[in-house]
């Protein structure tokens, strides 16, 4: 019940018209010039490569984790490709997906599977929300083309395979879905198996997101550091970093209701934070704590909302990044590590304007911040 009367609370956007718009030639672009992986980017050891009928080929060198990003991210948008699979072939495509962290769960991956063997439909068939929501029918094929289709607006997410509906759903009202970004990366999914791709290409819509940058990614402009500590304040490769010793970072500006990200990449066994609605370093004014310490049998494990609400245990690896997010409503908190919900509570008591501060709590370690933003739920 806690995490339903939360999402409600955060339903702050206009309805959307589920009205298709009839979209003139000019307005797509092309994702994929057929040549070469110009605009592309590969992860993780991503095995892609471009053959001499224009195809885009996975070529099942590489597994997961790899992937292959787009360069720039997308918010709303129509996507098209066509897409081939071999017997016994899976892989996925990635909608708003992160930099870092469990792409599949922080995103949304739309599965691509060979169904010939069990072509019922389960949250691995092709066009599944991956481990979420089964597609409304079996309508890809092995050893064909494919075409997909997919219309993300927000909160709507349609999708088709060969003029077939698999997918026709309001996000905000999927209680694991509503809390995954918005926005990010297009990507293709490595799982070590032959895939190809063509005629992919992508027509834009309306953002409707409205984050505010905490971080410029060169210094320390927006932060106050009278707080420091003996901790060692640092930017380095666009990222704050703190190590070794206690002391915090403080943002300048204040909010009560709002949602909050940043990837964090500790080094193991580290012990730190993120704090909200913090006022003063008086332990009565430092509002409450999200936890970083990737210790399962911690007290208070990473995601935890400090001596409130316990997280399970972390969805995280020690030294990897991941992404970290944070809602708040009233009296309402909602923690999601790795895109899991961790911790929720309905019981904070301090409820008022304060900064976001981070913290550094522990001799010898390392905890580096990236990409902070926040935007207000007012």
């Amino acid at each position: 019940m806690i995490a339903f009367r939360f999402a409600t609370l955060l339903l702050v956007l206009p309805c959307i018209s589920l009205a298709p718009i009839n979209a003139a030639e000019t307005d797509w672009r092309p994702l994929f010039n057929g040549r070469d992986l110009a605009g592309w980017v590969a992860e993780q050891g991503a095995r892609f490569e471009v053959q001499a009928d224009g195809a885009l080929y996975c070529t099942g060198a590489g597994n997961y984790p790899g992937w292959l990003r787009s360069e720039r991210e997308y918010e709303n948008f129509e996507l098209e490709f066509e897409y081939k699979l071999e017997n016994y072939g899976e892989g996925g495509v990635f909608l708003h997906a992160p930099l870092y962290g469990r792409t599949s769960n922080v995103g949304f991956e739309i599965q691509l599977s060979d169904d010939s063997r069990h072509p019922g439909t389960c949250t691995a068939s092709s066009g599944a929300v991956f481990g979420v929501l089964p597609p409304r029918e079996h309508a890809a094929d092995v050893d064909a083309w494919n075409l997909v289709q997919v219309r993300c607006d927000w909160p709507r997410l349609q999708v088709t395979i060969n003029g077939a509906v698999v997918q026709d759903i309001n996000i905000e009202e999927h209680e694991e879905l509503r809390y995954r970004k918005r926005s990010g990366y297009l990507g293709l999914q490595d799982r070590g198996k032959p895939t190809w791709y063509r005629n992919l290409r992508i027509r834009e819509l309306p953002s409707r997101e409205r984050w505010t940058d905490l971080f410029n990614g060169r210094d320390f402009q927006g932060w106050d550091q009278s707080e420091a500590g003996e901790v060692k304040w640092s930017v380095e490769d666009g990222a704050i970093v703190a190590r070794d010793g206690n002391g915090y970072m403080i943002s300048e500006g204040e909010w009560r209701d709002f949602a909050f990200e940043t990837y964090v990449q500790a080094s193991p066994l580290s012990n730190g934070g993120v704090f909200f609605r913090w006022k003063s370093l008086t332990p009565k004014d430092r509002g409450y704590e999200i936890q970083i310490e990737d210790i399962p049998d911690s007290n208070n494990p990473t995601g935890s909302i400090y001596d409130v609400a316990r997280a399970d245990e972390p969805p995280v690896t020690p030294g990897d990044w991941y992404l970290l997010q944070l809602f708040v409503k009233d009296s309402q908190a909602l923690v999601r590590v790795n895109g899991r919900t961790v911790s929720q509570t309905d019981r904070l008591s301090i409820i008022r304007d304060g900064h976001i501060a981070l913290q550094m709590h522990q001799e010898g370690a390392v905890i580096r911040f990236k990409q902070l933003r926040v935007h207000s739920l007012e």
